[in-house]
């Protein structure tokens, strides 16, 4: 088909279409449209809208109302090859911004340094270098997309500390050395140095993140980066530096015949300083502390900073046997005296100190450090507040606890463990309801071992999280093996701190009922010390609410012997209290005991949670519990723990004493009079006023 003219002044190919130019600007010109209706016969020229845009086609192109003359049609086409170009323009600064946007990308993945590119607002991972996913363990796939903050990657192991850096961000643009264990791949905890730069990415508020090990200077020095020699806060020698002083002190004193006192200081409660006033004027507060110490010792002796709140004294030359003692406290009276931060005063600070002697211990200055260190966590767990000497035990009693949790570590393997089951009884119905799951060990030497002397061993060790999952698991089984004999109970387990502080621990429950669909997933029940839920309030309820979710529900056990208030019960969503046994033990012998039973049952009734009453030995206990209201029980008065297998047939066999039931009954008739009863003198004590 030859080509034709148009009224716009471009030329219609033969193929159809337009040339390059108006191609690209099809949406400008309705000749690209096909097929074009023809349009009516007109008169005149053709005028422009009002609201026509200088581009607007009623000028440029318009075969039924043509411009008015040669000079309208060269200005529609110069307007046209304005927007052409205009438009190649744009197409060629958007491919230059995607290299130049996946060159920085391919740099940025190269670094060694560990840094990562994270979006603020949900704290998605937009990019990461190299470093940062050897650091963490994680390849570069299994980063970015994906969210930092607990319940996802999980890097955070505390979202308060994401907050805090955050908002910090936010406030100043940037944050320098923020400090926060945080957690690789494999589960392990680091000591972590933020340095982070507010940008903006496609509008978006990011931070540029610098990621620095706090425990890099305790590493062996082949593994060590180049470091300069004093702390950068306080001035202070660092580690590298105090072993070489420790090194020429110990070289000295044994020409001269005099001994070295080598201790470690950590300051008692620190961390409530950064929560209430802030990191600053924690910084500021450590700088002092390094100053007063300094201060205290003599110009030969040695003061250095081994990171967070943790500083090491080296006293040199000592001939006596109480000139350490001495020194030592000058530095705590020192230390003990207040603080000031501008105008506002704070409190003292009290240290533990441990303290190793040479030659007394005879060792390097790496093991005299470490000796120094676990003398001072003896102090610590002696009250704080105090020093105490190196004791060769205490390196034998900790070596002792590594090598039976190395042996634990082998019965989980060699499948030793054992979960025995303690009923638990509705005494008014006489109806038994559920059974706790409780450990044992089946030692192959010392025979079945009690929780008490093995599971302190356990709790805060990375092994907490393999045997915790390992009883969730059984108990499931053992559901399913029970409902196949006929008994359908609720199982009891009890969770590890460690373990209900993991992001993924409802995840990780999830995975386990859904390999085990026959147990039901309301018949499952975790048991969270009060303790342990108190630490992170907020942290426990999104937990609990995660795993209620599944349908699990959860129990707050050794209610009464943590700082028990009303808001905590409140706060978490748990549906049942269990009462402490060591007050449920005494209440009949104690007043004291009995008030507090007392007071939790009616605090368990006003915030509708299900009560059980654990360390019921004696017929009187449950009589007693009975008339309190509280009817769900278990102790040695109803069974004691026993092996799965024996469950079906104890379920069979239990008889309820028939007394018990008629104690439920005017127990409630009493608590129903007494609730009439004050009913009843509230409204003859309320005052009416008469109707006028």
């Amino acid at each position: 088909m030859p080509s034709r003219s148009l009224p716009c002044g471009f030329r219609r190919c033969r193929s159809g279409g337009l040339n390059s130019v108006s191609c690209q600007l099809r949406t400008r010109c309705r000749h690209a449209a096909k097929p074009r209706s023809p349009a009516p016969e007109q008169s005149g020229v053709a005028e422009p809208s009002p609201s026509a845009s200088p581009f607007s086609p009623s000028l440029a192109c318009d075969e039924g109302r043509r411009p008015a003359s040669l000079k309208d049609r060269k200005r529609a086409g110069r307007r046209f090859i304005a927007i052409g170009r205009g438009a190649r323009e744009r197409l060629a600064a958007e491919k230059a911004l995607r290299k130049s946007k996946a060159k920085f990308a391919a740099l940025f993945a190269l670094l060694s340094e560990r840094m990562a590119l994270i979006r603020l607002d949900d704290g998605r991972v937009l990019n990461v270098s190299r470093g940062f996913c050897e650091y963490f363990g994680y390849g570069a796939s299994e980063v970015v997309g994906r969210s930092t903050l607990p319940g996802d990657l999980g890097l955070w192991v505390d979202a308060g500390h994401r907050r805090q850096w955050r908002k910090t961000i936010e406030r100043d643009g940037e944050v320098h050395d923020f400090e926060a264990p945080m957690r690789r791949k494999d589960g392990a905890f680091l000591k972590a140095l933020l340095s982070s730069k507010r940008v903006e990415v496609d509008g978006e508020p990011c931070a540029l993140a610098v990621v620095r090990d706090l425990d890099e200077r305790d590493r062996p020095a082949e593994r060590q980066e180049p470091v300069a020699h004093h702390d950068p806060l306080t001035g202070l020698p660092n580690r590298p530096l105090l072993e070489d002083l420790l090194r020429q002190a110990i070289g000295h004193d044994e020409r001269a015949g005099a001994r070295v006192a080598v201790c470690t200081l950590d300051l008692d409660g620190f961390g409530t300083v950064n929560d209430l006033l802030g990191r600053e004027a924690g910084n500021q507060m450590l700088i002092e502390v390094g100053k007063r110490l300094a201060a205290g010792v003599r110009s030969g002796d040695t003061v250095a900073r081994l990171g967070g709140d943790e500083f090491a004294i080296v006293l040199s030359g000592l001939t006596g046997d109480d000139e350490w003692q001495s020194a030592l406290d000058r530095l705590l009276l020192a230390l003990s005296a207040p603080y000031a931060f501008g105008d506002r005063m704070r409190e003292g600070l009290s240290a533990s100190v441990g303290v190793t002697l040479y030659p007394d211990d005879p060792a390097d200055p790496d093991t005299l450090i470490r000796h120094a260190h676990q003398a001072m966590s003896a102090a610590k767990q002696a009250g704080k507040n105090r020093y105490q000497m190196f004791d060769a035990t205490i390196e034998q009693r900790i070596e002792a606890r590594h090598q039976t949790r190395r042996r634990l570590a082998e019965a989980l393997e060699s499948g030793q463990f054992r979960l025995h089951y303690q009923p638990q009884v509705d005494c008014r119905t006489g109806r038994c309801v559920g059974a706790e799951a409780l450990i044992r060990w089946q030692h192959p030497t010392l025979g079945l071992l009690p929780p008490a002397e093995f599971l302190p061993l356990i709790e805060g060790a990375d092994l907490a999280l393999e045997v915790g999952e390992w009883v969730i698991r059984e108990a499931l089984s053992q559901i399913v093996r029970w409902r196949r004999e006929g008994v359908d109970l609720t199982v009891s387990v009890n969770a590890f701190a460690r373990q209900l502080q993991q992001p993924n621990f409802p995840g990780a429950l999830a995975g386990a009922m859904e390999r085990c669909p026959e147990a039901g997933w309301d018949r499952l029940q975790i048991e969270i010390v009060e303790t342990a839920a108190l630490k992170d309030l907020d942290v426990a309820r999104q937990m609990i609410e995660d795993c209620r979710k599944l349908g699990v529900s959860f129990s707050l056990d050794d209610f009464g012997t943590g700082y028990s208030t009303l808001a905590h019960v409140r706060h978490l969503p748990v549906a049942e209290i269990k009462i402490d046994q060591s007050f449920v033990r005494q209440m009949l012998a104690r007043s004291e005991d009995l008030a507090i039973v007392e007071v939790v049952i009616r605090l368990g009734r006003a915030f509708g949670r299900s009560l059980v009453a654990e360390g019921v030995e004696t017929p009187a206990h449950i009589v007693r519990l009975l008339a309190l209201g509280c009817d769900v029980m278990q102790g040695f008065a109803l069974a004691r723990p026993m092996p799965p297998d024996d469950i079906p047939r104890w379920v069979r066999e239990f008889r309820p004493d028939p007394a018990w039931g008629r104690t439920a009954a005017v127990g409630m008739e009493e608590r129903a009079a007494g609730a009439l009863g004050a009913e009843r003198e509230a409204a003859a004590a309320e005052i009416r006023v008469p109707t006028p």
